[in-house]
């Protein structure tokens, strides 16, 4: 497994990632501890050092079977989990990176994980009541008391990302992009690329409509956090942007490999991406994913790509 430096931290991640939010259990259909526990576990033995979680995933359930699981591998492993979504009483959530908020947090996750350290700490969403200055600042002495390691964050704008990087060493930003959403093109990708931070794609399967498995019939339930979340899973765009997933498969079959390794192997021929966050329910998804980073798309292939999914 290939290991990027992450910016210019002391992190090197394995260029594909674990992505913990099944492990949370709620919103992804039927999920089996056992099966996940046993995803973690083969994600470690085939190379995988990343693994990224959140307390909004399952009301920390996510970190916390994420922390047991990974315990006897604590010191070969990084762990990256967030901060700054908060979940109410009714069920529903505000965003909240204020100082009060982070220090109760960061606390809870350390709890959660089992662990007294986090390698990389992310502000999840951007709070547009809090100023960039006071969670930066706050963050900052996290770093310097030894709970976390490096900072980043994820969703942030270009704008944003500089005024967080007047106050604190930011080394990574976390966002969406994939082969059908790729906004970050624009602005943020750039930005990254240019001022050496690392960047991490989330969601690189467009949460697995790049997988193929998708007809135009097929019915994605109301309650699936596809449903709720992704505007490519809304009525009206689902048909279409299956259709525009299809285009994938020409350049898939004459690899011989699956969409979903097209995909993720896409995003890996980007300079600035150091690990991309692929998310898995069981160990067979675990082997697919970890088997994206074995070959690579010539870069004629890579251009076509990019020409066809725009």
């Amino acid at each position: 497994m290939e290991n990027r430096r992450l910016g210019d931290s002391e992190l090197f991640p394995s260029v594909i990632g674990f992505g913990a939010w099944a492990a949370g259990k709620t919103g992804w259909g039927d999920v089996d501890e056992r099966a996940i526990v046993e995803a973690i576990q083969t994600a470690y033995d085939l190379g995988v050092n990343f693994f990224d979680t959140a307390p909004f995933y399952g009301y920390g359930e996510s970190e916390r079977i994420l922390g047991k699981t990974l315990k006897p591998v604590r010191d070969k492993v990084i762990i990256a989990t967030k901060f700054g979504i908060v979940w109410d009483d009714k069920g529903g959530f505000v965003m909240d990176v204020s100082r009060k908020n982070i220090l109760r947090e960061i606390d809870e996750s350390l709890k959660n994980l089992g662990t007294d350290y986090i390698d990389l700490y992310q502000v999840h969403w951007p709070d547009h009541k809090t100023p960039i200055q006071e969670t930066m600042e706050t963050l900052n002495e996290l770093v310097q008391s030894g709970k976390i390691r490096y900072i980043g964050v994820s969703n942030f704008s270009v704008e944003q990302m500089e005024e967080a990087r007047k106050y604190a060493h930011v080394v990574s930003l976390q966002s969406q992009y994939n082969l059908l959403q790729r906004g970050v093109e624009q602005a943020e990708y750039p930005y990254v690329e240019r001022v050496g931070m690392g960047f991490i794609p989330y969601s690189p399967l467009a949460q697995g409509l790049l997988t193929g498995k998708f007809t135009k019939e097929t019915k994605i339930p109301e309650h699936d956090v596809r449903r709720q979340f992704n505007p490519l899973f809304k009525d009206g765009e689902f048909e279409a942007n299956v259709e525009k997933a299809e285009k994938i498969r020409t350049i898939a079959d004459r690899y011989g490999k699956p969409m979903a390794q097209v995909a993720v192997n896409w995003l890996l021929a980007k300079p600035a991406v150091a690990t991309v966050i692929t998310g898995a329910k069981n160990k067979e998804q675990v082997i697919q994913n970890v088997a994206a980073a074995e070959w690579k798309l010539l870069p004629e292939d890579v251009a076509a790509l990019d020409a066809m999914t725009r």
